[in-house]
């Protein structure tokens, strides 16, 4: 569905979401209003780096006297199920922003088959309280898949884990 722009100015529906089991996870966000709505697929790096991003805008808005006081956590939630003509989208590349005139956080996603010059495929503007509780949400979801070994950083899986601090197998650095 490429060519099709989607732009809100204000999302009442942003969340993020896995789909499928820990180490076959698929990552989605759903946004948009009501129930126009489009999902926007993506790898988990990529929702984990919005998630990021996110707190660090927030905190930069704190530091430069943006914003005062704490956040609350507003979640932006869909009400009933995704209609089923829901476009959908493969993200190539994400951006944010604030946009100082409305005092919201501006999120772009542009589609993996467009052009660096080509204009987002979606843009959409989300209060402060609901890009909080998004970052929030996208740092559940990441915990949430496959545990990581305290020693090593690897990935343990259902069938387990060999840590090669436990078994001899570090590379040697001579």
């Amino acid at each position: 569905m490429t060519g099709q722009r989607h732009e809100f100015e204000q999302l009442t529906v942003l969340e993020a979401e896995a789909i499928g089991q820990p180490g076959q996870r698929r990552f989605r966000l759903i946004a948009g209003s009501g129930n126009d709505l489009v999902l926007l697929w993506m790898e988990k790096e990529q929702l984990q780096a919005l998630g990021l991003a996110i707190e660090q805008l927030l905190e930069q808005l704190r530091l430069a006297g943006l914003v005062r006081g704490r956040i609350p956590n507003q979640p932006a939630k869909l009400q009933g199920g995704l209609p089923p003509t829901t476009p959908e989208y493969l993200v190539g590349r994400m951006a944010i922003g604030y946009d100082e005139e409305r005092r919201q956080i501006a999120i772009f996603a542009h589609d993996i088959e467009q052009g660096e010059d080509e204009d987002p495929i979606f843009a959409g503007r989300a209060t402060l309280p609901a890009a909080k509780a998004l970052a929030e949400q996208i740092a559940a979801v990441i915990a949430a898949g496959r545990p990581r070994c305290p020693r090593c950083g690897a990935v343990i899986g259902p069938e387990g884990h060999v840590c090669p601090y436990d078994n001899g197998h570090l590379p040697w650095e001579g």
